[in-house]
Order: C-alpha cells, then sequence, then structure tokens
C-alpha cells in the first residue's frame, strides 16, 4: 500500500482570483461583507477561512461562528459562544470595536459564519444592526442552492456575492502534483477530476481513499491510477448525508438518473424536478419538450448505484427502456442506451439486437460498452462474427491475450471470406502491437494472401501488410504497398492503410503531404468494421507526428495531447498508449527531457498492466534514451537491459541505434558515439526513414563532428521539403564553418519551432565562435540564451558544455572527465578505457585544476557552467564553431 502525509489542509491552488477578489473586498471602506457561494465540497470553507486569517494579519479583529441545522432550532445558537452581557441589558459580540471618530484608525472587526443560510433568526437579528452601521465585517459561506427565504439567507442578499466554480482540469493535475509531490500521470488526473467534478473537498477525499486503498501509486515516478477509483467510505458518507432529507418522490427520479443517465424532462413530475433543481441535486439543459435533466454531481450516481436494491435497479433500468422503446422505436443513440439497460438488468436480448448495438457502440468509439455488448453477444450466440467483435474490442481496450484468444477462435469458427478476412487483419495487429510477435503476424497475413483470389481482399491483406512494415520501420516497403492499395483498394483497404500511411509519409520527410492524408482520412465517412484500428485518436496522434516532424512542435504537443484525452475519453487504451508514445517522442524533440520522460513513463507503467508489449517497448526504449540525455545512465541501464530482452524478430528499427548512441555518449565515447549515428542513418536511410536519417546526422553534427554530417544531411534537405530537416542541414553547415552569424539565426528558428534543447546547443556555439574572435559582450549575451533555455530541458548533452571548458581539455582529459561526471569511478573508468586507476586519477586532477573546481562532487554542474572571465582558459588556436570535441 502506498502512504503519503496528506495533513491538511491541501494547498489552496486555481482560486488566486477568487482570493485576491475576497481580500480586495475586505480593504474597502463600504464593504458589509462577502458571502462566498458554490456546490457542496467547492472549497468555500477554505477560502472563506483564508479571507480570513489574511484579515487577521492586516490587523482586523477576527472571530468565527458556525452555524449547523442543530443550532438553528436555538435561538443564538449560532453566536452564543461569542456573547457578553453589556449595561443596559445590551448583548453584543466579544470583538475589539473601532475608536470613536479622530481617535487613531482601527481595522474593523471581521466574523466568519459557515453555512449563513442556517442562521438561526435570533443570531440573523442580532447581525444586522452591526452590518448596516458598518462596525462588523461578515465573511459568510452558502450553499449555491442556499435558502433566500431563511433569516440568514437574506443576510447573505445583502453582501458582495463570489461564486466559487469547480476547478478546471489544469489546474486539477497542478494540485495533485503539489500534494503528492511529484508527477501525475494525465489519465489519472483526468479520472480524478471527473470523479470529484473539479470540487477540491471530494478530490481531497478520493485521492486518501485512493493512496489508502493501493488504487493510487508511483511507478516508476508516476502517480498513476492502478485499479478502478471507487469513492471512499467518508466520502459516501457525505453524499449519503446530502441525500439523505430527499423525500421518495426526489430519490425515485435520482436513482433513474444514476442507473440510466440523463432523461428528458418531461418525464418527471414537474414539482419534483424544481425541488432537486433548487438543492443543486440535478441540472436541466434545453427548454421545452428539449430539456433534458442530468444529475448535476457524478458521485451522487456513484453512491446510488451501490445502494439501490437490485430488484430496484432492475425494474428501474427496465422501465427507462421500455419508455425509450416506445414510439416507433428508439433511435440508434437510445437503442445502444435501452439495450444496455436490458443487459444489466438481466432481461435478455436477442443476439440481432445485440450485434445492431456493438456496431452503434464502434460508431460513437464507446468501446467499453461495445466490448460488454460483444461478450453478452458470444455467450448466446458463440459464432465467428461474435468472436471477432469481442476480440476486435479486447485489443482496443488493451487486453491483447484474451484478445488473441478470441480472434484464434473467430478463425476456427468462420465460414465466410469476409469472416476470414477480418479475422486475419485483427489478429494480425494483435500479434504484432498487442503481443510483439510480429514475425507469427507476417506469416498469417502472407498465407491469407498466398490463397487470395479476390483482388479487393489481396487489397485489404496488402494494406495490412503495410501497416506490420511501417510499425517495424521499414518505410520503404510499406510505402510500395500503400501505392498499390491507393491505385486499387476500397473502403476497407483505405481505412487499414489509413494510419500507416500518415506515418510512412512523415517519415519519408513529406510531412505536409502526411498531414494532407491525415485530413483526407477524417473527412471521409466512418466504415463500420475495423473501425478500432483507425481510432480518431490513431489518426491525431498521427497527425501530430508529422506536425512534429515538420518543426512544427508547439501544434504537434496540443494536437497530440488531445489525441491522448479522446483515447481516455473513450477507454481506446491501444490509442491511449499510442499518443502517450508519440508525446514522448515531441518532447524529446522539443528538448524538454522531463516532460519527455514523465509521457515515456506513462507507456511503460500502462502498457506493463495491459501486457501490451509493442508499446512496452517503445516506452523502455524512450525512457532510456531520456536519462541517457539526462545523465542518468543507471536508470537507462535498466530501461535498455529490459528493452532489448524484449526485441523480437525482425524488429530492427533505426530507433534502437540512437539510444545505443547517446547512451555511448554519456559515457564519454563521443568517437564510437558518432559511428553509431552513422550505421544509423545508414540503416533509416536505406528503409526510407528520412526524417529519422537526418535526425541521427544531425546528432553527429551536435557530437562533434559536423564535416561529416554536412553532405548527407544537404542531400536530404535537397530531397525533401522539411523545414526541419532544412534547418538541421543549415546548423551543421554553420557549425562547420565557423559562421556565427548563421549559427545565431539558426538558434533563433530552433528556438520557434520548439526545439529548445538544439537552440540552446546552438547558442553555447555561438559563444564559443564570439570568444574565440574577442567579442566577448556578444559571447556573454549568446551564453545567457543558451543558459535560459538549457533550463527549461533538463538534459546533460555535451552540446551544452561551454566552449571553454572545451577547448580547455585534451581529449583524453574530456572523455574522462565525462565518464566521471555520469558516475563512474576511477576504477570503472580504468577498467572501461584500458587504462591504470593512477593515471585516471592523474588525468582528473588536471580537469580539475582547468576548468577552476575542487573535486569530482562540482565535476557535472563544471562541464555545463560558462566561464566567469571571458575567455578564460580559451585555446583559441582551435576551431570554435565545432560542437564538442573531435577524435
Amino acid at each position: 500500500m502506498t502512504t503519503l502525509p496528506l495533513a491538511p489542509p491541501w494547498p489552496l491552488v486555481g482560486r488566486a482570483d477568487e482570493l485576491g477578489e475576497v481580500t480586495g473586498l475586505l480593504s474597502t471602506p463600504h464593504t458589509r461583507g462577502i458571502v462566498i457561494s458554490g456546490p457542496t465540497g467547492a472549497g468555500k470553507t477554505r477560502l472563506a477561512h483564508e479571507a480570513w486569517e489574511w484579515a487577521g494579519r492586516r490587523g482586523h479583529p477576527v472571530v468565527r461562528a458556525a452555524a449547523t441545522r442543530a443550532s438553528r432550532s436555538v435561538p443564538l445558537g449560532a453566536l452564543a459562544p461569542l456573547l457578553s452581557p453589556r449595561p443596559r441589558d445590551r448583548v453584543a459580540l466579544h470583538v475589539r470595536r473601532p475608536r470613536p471618530a479622530g481617535g487613531p484608525e482601527q481595522h474593523r472587526p471581521v466574523l466568519l459564519i459557515d453555512d449563513v443560510h442556517l442562521l438561526d433568526d435570533a443570531s440573523a437579528e442580532l447581525l444586522r444592526p452591526l452590518l448596516a452601521s458598518g462596525e462588523l465585517l461578515l465573511i459568510a459561506t452558502t450553499s449555491a442552492e442556499g435558502s433566500g427565504g431563511t433569516a440568514g439567507g437574506r443576510i447573505a442578499e445583502d453582501l458582495h456575492p463570489v461564486n466559487l466554480r469547480p476547478l478546471s482540469g489544469k489546474v486539477v493535475q497542478s494540485l495533485l502534483e503539489d500534494v503528492l509531490r511529484g508527477p501525475v500521470e494525465r489519465r489519472t488526473a483526468r479520472l480524478l477530476h471527473g470523479a470529484s467534478g473539479g470540487r477540491p473537498l471530494y478530490l481531497k477525499e478520493l485521492v486518501t481513499g485512493a493512496l489508502t486503498g493501493g488504487e493510487l501509486v508511483c511507478e516508476t515516478g508516476l502517480w498513476r491510477l492502478a485499479a478502478t477509483l471507487a469513492p471512499p467510505p467518508r466520502l459516501v458518507e457525505l453524499v449519503r448525508y446530502r441525500l439523505s432529507t430527499i423525500g421518495e418522490p426526489g430519490r425515485a427520479v435520482l436513482e433513474d438518473l444514476a442507473l440510466c443517465g440523463p432523461d428528458a424532462l418531461i418525464h418527471f413530475p414537474r414539482d419534483v424536478v424544481e425541488s432537486l433543481c433548487a438543492a443543486g441535486l440535478i441540472r436541466i439543459h434545453g427548454s421545452g419538450r428539449e430539456a433534458v435533466a442530468e444529475l448535476a454531481d457524478p458521485l451522487d450516481g456513484e453512491v446510488l448505484r451501490t445502494t439501490v436494491p437490485v430488484h430496484r435497479s432492475r425494474r428501474t433500468m427496465l422501465a427507462r427502456a421500455e419508455r425509450t422503446e416506445t414510439g416507433g422505436g428508439p433511435a440508434d443513440a437510445e437503442l445502444l442506451r435501452s439495450t444496455l439497460w436490458r443487459l444489466d438488468a438481466a432481461a435478455g436480448v436477442p443476439p440481432e439486437r445485440l450485434t445492431a448495438a456493438v456496431e452503434l457502440a464502434r460508431a460513437v468509439h464507446d468501446f467499453p460498452a461495445a466490448l460488454r455488448l460483444a461478450g453478452a453477444l458470444v455467450r448466446v450466440r458463440p459464432d465467428a462474427l461474435s468472436h471477432l467483435l469481442l476480440g476486435e474490442f479486447r485489443h482496443a481496450c488493451g487486453y491483447p491475450e484474451d484478445a488473441e484468444q478470441a480472434l484464434a477462435r473467430a478463425l476456427e469458427l468462420a465460414t465466410t471470406p469476409d469472416e476470414r478476412l477480418l479475422g486475419v487483419v485483427l489478429r494480425t495487429q494483435n500479434l504484432a502491437q498487442g503481443l510483439l510477435r510480429t514475425g507469427e503476424a507476417f506469416e498469417v497475413n502472407a498465407a491469407e494472401l498466398r490463397n487470395a483470389r479476390d483482388p479487393a481482399i489481396q487489397a485489404v491483406l496488402s494494406a495490412n501488410e503495410a501497416s506490420l512494415w511501417t510499425l517495424i520501420g521499414d518505410i520503404d516497403r510499406a510505402g510500395a504497398l500503400l501505392e498499390s492499395v491507393a491505385a486499387e483498394g476500397g473502403d476497407r483497404s483505405a481505412l487499414i492503410a489509413a494510419v500507416p500511411s500518415v506515418y510512412c509519409l512523415s517519415e519519408a520527410g513529406r510531412p505536409d503531404e502526411a498531414l494532407a492524408a491525415a485530413e483526407r482520412r477524417r473527412e471521409r465517412p466512418e466504415c463500420a468494421r475495423a473501425d478500432s484500428v483507425a481510432h480518431p485518436a490513431l489518426l491525431q496522434s498521427a497527425g501530430a507526428r508529422a506536425l512534429a516532424e515538420a518543426g512544427r512542435l508547439k501544434e504537434a504537443e496540443s494536437l497530440a495531447h488531445q489525441a491522448y484525452d479522446h483515447a481516455v475519453d473513450t477507454r481506446a487504451v491501444t490509442a491511449q498508449i499510442r499518443s502517450a508514445t508519440d508525446l514522448g517522442w515531441i518532447c524529446y524533440l522539443q528538448g524538454s527531457m522531463t516532460r519527455a520522460r514523465y509521457w515515456f513513463a506513462s507507456v511503460v507503467s500502462c502498457s506493463r498492466d495491459q501486457g501490451f508489449l509493442s508499446g512496452l517497448w517503445a516506452g523502455l526504449a524512450g525512457r532510456a534514451l531520456v536519462d541517457a540525455v539526462t545523465g542518468h545512465l543507471d536508470d537507462s541501464d535498466d530501461a535498455w537491459a529490459e528493452a532489448r530482452r524484449m526485441l523480437p524478430d525482425r524488429w530492427q528499427r533505426p530507433e534502437c541505434l540512437l539510444v545505443e548512441a547517446w547512451r555511448t555518449a554519456a559515457l564519454g565515447r563521443l568517437g564510437e558515439a558518432r559511428a553509431v549515428l552513422r550505421t544509423g542513418a545508414q540503416s533509416a536511410a536505406g528503409k526510407g526513414l528520412l526524417t529519422l536519417a537526418s535526425h541521427l546526422l544531425f546528432d553527429i553534427a551536435r557530437l562533434g563532428d559536423a564535416h561529416g554530417a554536412l553532405t548527407e544531411l544537404t542531400e536530404l534537405a535537397d530531397r525533401c521539403p522539411n523545414p526541419f530537416i532544412a534547418l538541421r542541414a543549415r546548423t551543421a553547415r554553420a557549425l562547420a564553418a565557423d559562421a556565427g552569424d548563421e549559427l545565431e539565426r539558426c538558434a533563433q528558428d530552433a528556438e520557434s519551432m520548439g526545439a529548445l534543447l538544439v537552440a540552446a546547443e546552438t547558442w553555447t556555439a555561438v559563444a564559443g565562435t564570439h570568444t574565440a574572435s574577442g567579442a566577448h559582450r556578444k559571447a556573454a549575451r549568446c551564453r545567457a540564451e543558451a543558459e535560459r533555455l538549457a533550463a527549461h530541458c533538463r538534459a546533460s548533452t555535451p552540446g551544452l558544455t561551454p566552449h571553454a571548458v572545451r577547448d580547455s581539455l585534451t581529449g583524453r582529459e574530456m572523455e574522462i572527465a565525462l565518464l566521471a561526471a555520469s558516475g563512474l569511478g576511477n576504477a570503472q573508468i580504468a577498467e572501461q578505457l584500458a587504462l591504470s586507476v593512477r593515471t585516471v586519477g592523474n588525468h582528473l586532477q588536471r580537469v580539475y585544476s582547468k576548468i577552476g573546481i575542487r573535486g569530482r562532487r562540482l565535476l557535472k554542474e563544471a562541464l555545463r557552467r560558462q566561464p566567469v572571465l571571458p575567455g578564460e582558459g580559451v585555446n583559441r588556436s582551435r576551431s570554435a564553431g565545432a560542437a564538442i570535441v573531435r577524435r
């Protein structure tokens, strides 16, 4: 069980504007007071308390009272503890009064009353003249539906209103990370935001309960929900207390809405609806016959569903289904809902209706509902089509092992070419993506293709093969197949090819064509079957990847966030993993290593939970890369070792060499790292991965050999209409030529694209050129730019090492310094470089002397620190434009 001290109160996050408004009003001389309203759990009391404490710090005498249902029945029940007898039988509050006019200025007393609408009549009458005369400031809270007909409610009407709205999803994410003291998975934050309705009190109880129950855990430095979120007992009791005053007619309406969801207002008694609205328990959307009622609080529904007896629950759902189905048959959406109600009520549903409902659930991307319906269909009609539907949605919802069982059984039962074709497509996708059995996936598809005679079936299988080649990174083969599919295929083959074609065009250095392809697919009518292989989130994520490879990184991140949120909302786990992986890569291209690691950690945790192995491999490889770039080699070793153990047959993506290269560079072996990158670039270009090839070649330039990468980068820039590749070629050319002015323009362009790490490294190189030429003021300005950008990246790359440090060290000294900075001891360095321990120690002492530090503890920071004195330690005989020491 994960435990964490969550001592109240939680930080007041997301209420700065409201707190500023309240304190501003309290500072106004003629203000009688303020009343803070909002739904239950919105944080009214907390905000009022913060304002009350602020008043006390400003010198106001402060007192506090609480109005309750119990004290409401007792005259002066709320204020009794604050009263004292006065001469002439007058009763007054125990607070300091302002001095008469002309005396020293005094602050007015401030009284805080929680739930002022529950104030008893006598207390209200006592307060009214004090407020009217300005002798007292009142800070009050009331529920959003607080009664204006009570004495306390009438006092609230005379105060300045401040309405609290639920917290936004972004604020909830920030609050959770503040409380849990670490990053929180975006999916988890969205689920907690939805469950709490953005109400801080409910959020706190949900988090505390999830921590206590072990549902909320910290994995690989990331907080996430590892099990279904359930409201804790304390929160259940709070909700039950809110609902305890509701009569039987009102409870029947609430139970109907909780079990079956929103419904037309005309189906409920008007007076009951009005009372529930006044109590803040339901909301009304629309007007007239189009008006719809729904629960105001999701937690009310959770609690009601657990408390309704089974027989009454079934009766309610059947009644709603019958009401929906009268009048000539329900529309598509209502047919889906009524089928689910009948299923939950154990009423029995014909297979034909279940089949239709599955198709409707697919059309609206409600994959959990489709999975439930497909499971019920298999139980009543265990044929090939039922197993196909079950396998499809098990795969989409992230259950690859279960999907393989259903799809293998579907192929055994298949009696028509259509059933067999769909089974092959779905099974190969699940084998390759979910189970990482790529060799078997190719064999299954090839066997079916050999027996196919129908051109339409051949086109579908070719599109499917293309998607497999895309997955393992052979864009040339995938592209050739996709071209034939585009020429000869129909709607189904086009659907299967939709997502792979966007990735292929993007990786081929043609991002504009990739974006156009994604847009065309979105404009096409939805194809009824196999839609899970082209979930809208997958297309959005592919489009985001194309934007990123074109250098439009901010747009890419925004679109990828939309894809991820859509996947989370529809519970499409495979699409969620894909979009999170793309987000990790986008953040890596931006140079935001903290966010990149966050996303890759999210991929690892989710994929491990679901047994989704291609996602697990991608997440581990991404983590290994980011940890290498940030200098966390032990973590990188662990992630990469696990990823390498998973490598299947045919899985030889050049990204593997990118990870190997940066791990080698982190150990100080820059020459070896460049050699690995060159091998990777050649492999990538040979497979049509031109965008990746440009990335690998540019990394060679970043690691000190701009001349060696320039020719091939220039050729790629001429060949591909891609701004990012063009920028890489320009930067390499400027590095090779020590062209300070052009390097500065490249740094500015990189920052405008959002590639902050590349911009920081380029500014570092610009500073070196200016230092070498004696332009120390320009060098200082460029160093400041580099430091500003590097602070956002949290990276530890050789390109961020100051020029003065690089040029003051020999190649061997730099190599040993980098190894020592990575955390290796002298004996480990000696063994790795085939030197004696004494020689390593001597080299390190010379390093310490040259860069002005006293020992190893400061080495890592010193390798990134800019020199204090202009030109200090600079060897002007060396080329200032080289990004890093060459060997």
